[in-house]
């Protein structure tokens, strides 16, 4: 299947090329933009009565993309920086003074959802048809993965978001109605685990304020029942979001929640998130977001409260651990600003709780944007 793809991904390009030859410069231009972004912040475990300090979502980022003919484009994001996450509680990027600030997140050492490349692609629109091979992200998880990376503050995203891998090799073919108003979009790609093809559907669409974001997709897990990787129940994603004005609201669920202890990437249980953002001006937003993340089943294992610590019990059957319902919340208020006209730079302050731990964090991001062709 891998091979599969990456064969047709090189025919697509040198195609793409030789249309771009003779093709004329009508619809042609392509942008790269440089993103880094700069976190600093505290951390207060309210069990432990302890501080520690955080990077937050500091990285590096290039966004290269573009058109190279009327009906030919691409789209490349390359995350060369990212602070060094700490796997050994769910509060992402927890840092201490003895360990490295950065590390370089090449292919085969990425973190969850963060890889050296994270996508690379290229689409082809005949009409009102609109074919993309390449390294994409899988259909799944309403508004929130509709975001860019760098605008994201992990500690008030889902567990999903933080432990679901989604950019994956595949391919996609979408067709939107003759008003524009609506798309519809079937997905083929590897899945979270590279064990086999995940098949996503996915629609979206603008009606006056309402806008969608529904998908459903389906891949192999590991079934810890039977030992084999198969096909488990399907991850769907309900997102809506009303716009008026200045203001937006967003609601996203799923019936899936990331396993906050990475033990496997998706549980059984609920994920719902709110998010409402009021834009001040033409320089300022506001946004408060919440989280609830409930797991029935969070993996093959047991959750020692005394210890707070996993247990995986060596003879582990199905049976042996019986599984309690365990509710993760986060929320959090964010204030931005941009003090340039173009908005390429933002000053943002953000404060919230995350599954019984208060965070503070202050940042700066810049989208420094270089017109290519």
């Amino acid at each position: 299947m891998k091979r599969f793809l990456v064969v047709c991904a090189a025919a697509m390009l040198c195609c793409s090329l030789v249309r771009a030859q003779e093709a004329e410069d009508t619809g042609r231009g392509a942008g790269l933009s440089i993103i880094p972004r700069v976190d600093v912040g505290v951390l207060y475990d309210l069990d432990s009565k302890s501080a520690s300090f955080s990077f937050g979502n500091t990285h590096l980022y290039t966004l290269f993309e573009g058109n190279i003919s009327e009906k030919w484009s691409f789209s490349v994001c390359n995350h060369w920086i990212a602070t060094d996450w700490t796997y050994g509680s769910f509060q992402d990027g927890v840092l201490t003074p003895t360990k490295n600030l950065y590390h370089f997140p090449w292919p085969g050492s990425g973190n969850g959802a963060n890889n050296f490349l994270d996508w690379a692609y290229i689409t082809f629109t005949p009409g009102d048809f609109e074919l993309s091979l390449g390294k994409m992200a899988l259909f799944v998880g309403g508004f929130e993965f509709d975001e860019y990376d760098f605008d994201v503050n992990p500690m008030t995203a889902t567990h999903f978001w933080n432990s679901y891998t989604v950019y994956k090799l595949g391919f996609s073919a979408a067709w939107t109605t003759p008003s524009e108003q609506s798309t519809f979009a079937f997905q083929v790609a590897m899945d979270q685990d590279n064990a086999g093809p995940a098949f996503a559907l996915r629609w979206t669409g603008e009606y006056g304020p309402w806008s969608t974001n529904y998908s459903v997709l389906t891949a192999k897990e590991y079934d810890h029942a039977t030992g084999r990787d198969t096909y488990l129940r399907p991850i769907f994603s309900i997102g809506n979001r009303l716009n008026f004005g200045g203001f937006t609201a967003t609601v996203d669920y799923m019936n899936r929640c990331g396993d906050p202890y990475w033990v496997q990437a998706a549980v059984k249980g609920h994920t719902v998130s709110a998010n409402f953002q009021y834009e001040i001006g033409d320089h300022w937003d506001l946004s408060l977001k919440g989280v609830a993340n409930i797991a029935h089943d969070p993996a093959p294992y047991g959750w020692d409260k005394d210890t707070d610590s996993c247990v995986v019990p060596e003879d582990y059957t199905p049976s042996d651990v019986p599984f309690d319902k365990y509710a993760f919340y986060s929320g959090g208020l964010t204030a931005s600003w941009y003090p340039l006209q173009d908005k390429s730079l933002r000053v943002q302050a953000s404060a919230g709780y995350n599954n019984n731990m208060l965070f503070g964090l202050l940042g700066i991001t810049y989208d420094w944007a270089i017109k290519l062709w």
